[in-house]
């Protein structure tokens, strides 16, 4: 009597896991999905296809008249922009660019959304062509530059009804990033 409860309770012990795993299996989702849609996460991925339009004015159509810029690290030294000098800085990253794109990477856990703080985060792909008929973009091209790749974490924070931009932490690449300065600067050759 002792062996056959041992061999029902070996037989448990193999066929309870088996059954869970194939039950939960179809019930749970197959990949991540992307986050619900909500005007906070439409005015993100407005704020985002703006970059491509390499307007300044576009890009901050969205942006609260409280809005600030910060970009990450500080170690960086860059300084928090509020709307108008981030204006002036975007055309300046911008005229660089003939074509430029910032989106979301492909992995459906790449945004993510915070009810709780009004805020979206992303990991995005940025970058684009860069315009030799800038001065600036000509002395990347010099340097035998044509195209800039990296890669950075938006934190954009929108109002209660996600409607404006409020406030944007962009922690970028440092090292892409120092590279572009020297770049720009003249004292890195490629």
């Amino acid at each position: 009597m002792a062996n056959l409860a041992t061999v029902a309770l070996a037989t448990l012990a193999i066929l309870l896991p088996s059954i869970y795993f194939l039950v939960s299996e179809r019930t749970r989702p197959t990949r991540m999905s992307a986050p619900a849609p909500t005007p906070h996460i439409a005015t993100f991925h407005a704020f985002l296809r703006a970059y491509s339009t390499l307007s300044p004015a576009t890009l901050t159509a969205n942006a609260s008249p409280a809005f600030t810029h910060s970009v990450l690290p500080s170690s960086l030294g860059l300084p928090a922009r509020t709307l108008d000098p981030f204006k002036q800085h975007a055309g300046m990253i911008l005229s660089l660019f003939s074509s430029f794109s910032m989106t979301p990477q492909p992995s459906p856990s790449a945004v993510h959304y915070s009810r709780d703080t009004n805020t979206v985060v992303a990991h995005c792909k940025m970058g684009g062509v860069i315009n030799g008929e800038s001065e600036q973009g000509k002395k990347l091209v010099d340097s035998g530059v044509s195209e800039w790749w990296t890669e950075c974490v938006m934190f954009v924070r929108m109002d209660e009804g996600g409607r404006e931009v409020v406030e944007v932490r962009e922690f970028v690449h440092s090292a892409k990033a120092e590279e572009l300065k020297r770049r720009m600067m003249g004292l890195l050759e490629s």
